[in-house]
């Protein structure tokens, strides 16, 4: 019975080990910067989106 206890907190022990060491890989990622005083732009993609547009009325 003390060797089942024993495995069971040693069991414990690597699984806290293990979302430990989850949590600091996957969750603690840097964001990315951004620049200080310039909004996000809602449609960033807008200047692309209209050059497309022209070459495809064009064909």
């Amino acid at each position: 019975m003390q060797g089942l206890t024993e495995l069971v907190l040693l069991g414990i022990v690597f699984a806290g080990f293990q979302i430990w060491w989850l949590s600091k890989v996957f969750l603690n990622r840097p964001r990315q910067p951004r620049k200080i005083g310039q909004p996000m732009r809602a449609n960033s993609l807008q200047g692309e989106r209209n050059a497309l547009q022209k070459i495809f009325d064009q064909s």
